[in-house]
C-alpha cells in the first residue's frame, strides 16, 4: 500500500507539469467561463472544514499527510458534483498536484484521471500566510475566500499543505499578490499585452 502511495505521486508530481502548462500555455483557447467561482470557494471552503474536523477526529499517529491531501481532493470531488446548482454541466474531477494546488478538470469519461483531451476548468490554492483559499479559472479569472486562520492554519491538513508547497518550492508571496479578477479584465488584459484570445 505504502509502494502504491509512492507511486501515486510521483504520477501527480508529474501530472503537475503537464497541467502547469494547460494553465500557462498562451495558445490555450478560452472559452467564456461557464463557472461561478464564488460558488467553487463556498463548496471548497467548507469542504476545508468539515474535512479537516474528520482529520482531527483520528489518530494522528497513523495518518499520512499524502493520503490526506488525496483524500481531501476526492472529497472535493464529490462536492463539487453534488453542489446545487450544479457548478457545471458534466462530472467535475479534482487532481491533487505536488505543489498542494489542486487542479478541477472536466472528467468526460468519469475515470477520475484527467486524459489528454480533457479541459482543465479551474486551479485551487492555498494562501497560507492570508488565511485565502484561491479559485483560478482557464480564462484568467480569479476569486478568493478568506477562511478562519486559527483554528484551520493550526490544522494538520492546512500545515501539510504548506509544507508540500514549500518542498515544491512555491512562493507564498506569488500567492499573496494573487487578487480577485474577473474574466472580461483578464480578457482586458490579454489583449492589452497583445496576447490572442479566442473560444472553443
Amino acid at each position: 500500500m505504502k509502494n502504491l502511495m509512492q507511486y501515486g505521486l510521483i504520477a501527480v508530481a508529474l501530472g503537475g507539469f503537464y497541467l502547469y502548462g494547460k494553465f500557462n500555455d498562451s495558445d490555450v483557447s478560452y472559452a467564456e467561463d461557464p463557472i461561478d467561482l464564488n460558488a467553487v470557494l463556498d463548496v471548497t471552503v467548507d469542504t476545508l472544514y468539515t474535512y479537516n474536523d474528520s482529520l482531527s477526529a483520528q489518530d494522528e499517529a497513523i495518518l499520512n499527510a499524502d493520503s490526506a491531501f488525496v483524500g481531501f481532493a476526492e472529497s472535493l470531488a464529490e462536492n463539487y458534483n453534488a453542489a446545487q446548482p450544479a457548478l457545471y454541466t458534466s462530472t467535475i474531477g479534482v487532481m491533487p498536484r505536488a505543489d498542494s494546488s489542486l487542479l478541477a478538470y472536466d472528467d468526460v469519461n468519469n475515470n477520475n484521471e484527467l486524459d489528454e483531451a480533457e479541459d482543465a476548468l479551474f486551479l485551487i490554492e492555498v494562501d497560507g500566510e492570508n488565511a485565502r483559499i484561491i479559485a483560478s479559472s482557464r480564462s484568467g479569472a480569479v476569486n478568493d475566500h478568506h477562511f478562519s486562520g486559527t483554528g484551520l492554519l493550526a490544522g494538520y491538513l492546512i500545515g501539510s499543505m504548506m509544507s508540500r508547497q514549500s518542498l515544491a518550492g512555491v512562493n507564498s508571496s506569488t500567492l499573496a499578490k494573487k487578487q480577485p479578477i474577473s474574466s472580461q479584465q483578464a480578457a482586458k488584459a490579454r489583449a492589452g499585452s497583445g496576447s490572442h484570445s479566442k473560444g472553443k
